[in-house]
C-alpha cells in the first residue's frame, strides 16, 4: 500500500506526486494566467471592386489589321507565285513543240526547195544573172547609231507599298472572280 500512497489520486484528478503530503489541502499547482491577448484589430467595411473596363487599343487594332493584311499579301504571292509557275511549265512544253514543228517544217522547206527548177522556171520567164553594173553595194557606218536606254522611274517608299496593297486587292478580286 506503500506504493499507492507514492500516486495519490482523488478519482479520476491526477496530483503531482513530489508534492509534500499535506492533508486536506490542495495539491494541484496554480493555472497560469494567461497572457493578454491583443486588441482585436478594427475590421474595415468591405472595399467596393470596380469592374475593370474592358477596352482595346486603337493600336492593337492597326497592327492586326496590318498584320491580317500582310498575310493577305503572302497568301496572294504565293498563289501567284504557283499560277506562274504552272504557266511556265505551259510554256516550257509549248516552246518544246514549237521547236519540233519548226525543224519539221524547215527540213519541209528545205526539201521544197529545187536549184534546178527555179533556174529552168527563171529562164521561161527571160530572167538571167545580174550583170556587175547592175549589182549595188550599201555600207552602213554603224558608229553614227546610238540606242538610248532610259532608267526606270524611281518610286518613293509609300508608292511602292501602296502599288503592293492595290496588286494584292487585284489579285484577291480576280482570284474569286
Amino acid at each position: 500500500m506503500a506504493k499507492r500512497e507514492e500516486y495519490r489520486m482523488n478519482g479520476s484528478a491526477a496530483y503531482d506526486i513530489y508534492a509534500e503530503p499535506l492533508h486536506n489541502q490542495n495539491t494541484a499547482r496554480p493555472l497560469r494566467q494567461p497572457q493578454r491577448l491583443p486588441e482585436q484589430p478594427v475590421r474595415q467595411a468591405p472595399v467596393r471592386k470596380q469592374k475593370a473596363k474592358i477596352a482595346i487599343s486603337p493600336f492593337a487594332v492597326a497592327g492586326a489589321l496590318v498584320a491580317g493584311l500582310m498575310i493577305l499579301m503572302v497568301l496572294f504571292s504565293y498563289i501567284r507565285l504557283y499560277e506562274t509557275k504552272s504557266e511556265i511549265g505551259t510554256l516550257e512544253k509549248e516552246l518544246v513543240s514549237l521547236s519540233e514543228e519548226k525543224a519539221r517544217l524547215q527540213s519541209q522547206y528545205d526539201n521544197a526547195l529545187d536549184l534546178e527548177a527555179v533556174e529552168k522556171r527563171a529562164k521561161e520567164l527571160n530572167m538571167r544573172q545580174a550583170g556587175p553594173s547592175q549589182i549595188v553595194y550599201v555600207q552602213v557606218d554603224t558608229g553614227d547609231t546610238a540606242e538610248v536606254y532610259t532608267a526606270p522611274e524611281k518610286r518613293n517608299f509609300l508608292q511602292k507599298i501602296y502599288d503592293a496593297f492595290k496588286g494584292t486587292f487585284t489579285d484577291a478580286v480576280e482570284y474569286f472572280s
